[in-house]
């Protein structure tokens, strides 16, 4: 299952222009899974970050404000978090790449562990 996974998540990324990387951890920020062209910004991806969007996303659940999901703008990367389960979904894209087109691939995303 994980090298299915592994070549899922190396298409997307290789299929979805201005997309950098994705990266799967657990609710505590531990990285279970990294794909991508060059690994992303090693500070945007530290695991303090991640485990503080998958705690902020579940706070955006409990307010009924969305899904679960978190898109932060920088000057020259866009972070889009997905909270799903046990899992935290990390895309990180170029500035000019499409922001909606990240949001309509979690479900993709999702799937692959949900099995």
């Amino acid at each position: 299952m994980r090298e299915k996974a592994a070549d899922a998540l190396a298409r997307i990324v290789n299929g979805t222009h201005g997309l950098l990387c994705i990266v799967v951890s657990d609710r505590d920020g531990v990285e279970l899974h990294r794909t991508g062209r060059d690994g992303g910004n090693p500070v945007v991806l530290a695991p303090a970050l991640l485990a503080t969007f998958a705690l902020t996303a579940e706070q955006v659940g409990k307010l009924q404000l969305g899904e679960g999901s978190i898109t932060s703008i920088y000057d020259n990367l866009v972070v889009v978090h997905s909270s799903t389960g046990s899992f935290t979904i990390c895309m990180v894209a170029e500035t000019g790449a499409n922001i909606g087109m990240a949001m309509a691939l979690m479900p993709a995303v999702r799937a692959l562990f949900a099995e």
